[in-house]
């Protein structure tokens, strides 16, 4: 009986050894834990007040940005308003200067489209190549002017203006371009033969119009030309007849 007694005095006292053991471990596991989560809570407060700190700045940046960007709109309409107003002004003095075209002294064109055609009548290059411009085109063409002459050279065998039989002055017409520079177009009847193998895509046989545009070159101080187009008088009256009977139509 003593025996058992001892055996089970023995187990009781292990088994409260093993108790506080464990309620030893277990307390310092909830220590342990407890720092844990402290040191989790710090560090999450600190990275919620870096946050905060952040979404503070950015929300200032955002308010400076939008600052910025009604000043830019302001500046922008400031802007609109300004070339609005230049624009209206460069409208203005493109209007005035094409109503001024419409009042040019044409004789000095006509002068320089007279003295033209007839340095071709005498096929006199040496006066008529130089009154063209560097870029003149030729019934669309990028001829040099030699080229020109020679076009002339071999096909043509006179060209000379249509004088009017009440002035005897040459048949010429100055139409200023509805355009704010100083481009104007001289309309030239003239009267061409061809030779035998002459070429007759450009210019034809018998009554021709031409059309010379011509710009004024302030460096030379002349007029001088930039283009140079034909059509027989023919197809030019039957299509000026057409334009008319459409606004006879209308």
């Amino acid at each position: 009986m003593k025996r058992f007694v001892a055996i089970v005095t023995s187990l009781f006292i292990i088994f409260v050894f093993i108790a506080l053991n464990y309620l030893l471990w277990d307390r310092e596991s909830l220590v342990n834990l407890k720092e844990s989560n402290q040191a989790s809570i710090d560090a999450l407060s600190r990275i919620n007040m870096n946050l905060s700190e952040e979404n503070s700045k950015l929300t200032r940046q955002i308010e400076e940005m939008r600052a910025q960007i009604e000043e830019l709109n302001e500046k922008i309409t400031e802007l609109e308003n300004a070339n609005s107003e230049q624009q209206n002004v460069i409208n203005e003095m493109n209007q005035f200067i094409v109503n001024l075209k419409s009042h040019i002294n044409p004789e000095p064109i006509i002068s320089e489209a007279y003295e033209w055609i007839n340095s071709l009548s005498e096929k006199n290059f040496d006066k008529a190549l130089p009154k063209f411009s560097a870029l003149c085109t030729f019934w669309g063409n990028n001829w040099s002017p030699r080229m020109f002459a020679n076009y002339i050279v071999h096909n043509v065998n006179y060209i000379r203006p249509v004088l009017d039989t009440d002035t005897s002055k040459p048949l010429i017409e100055i139409i200023p371009y509805q355009t704010p520079d100083f481009n104007v177009k001289a309309v030239i009847k003239v009267e061409v033969d061809l030779n035998e193998k002459g070429i007759t895509e450009y210019l034809k046989d018998g009554l021709n119009i031409i059309e010379l545009d011509f710009t004024y070159n302030d460096r030379l101080e002349q007029w001088i030309i930039t283009s140079v187009t034909s059509e027989s008088a023919e197809n030019s009256e039957s299509a000026e007849k057409g334009d008319g009977n459409s606004s006879t139509g209308t």
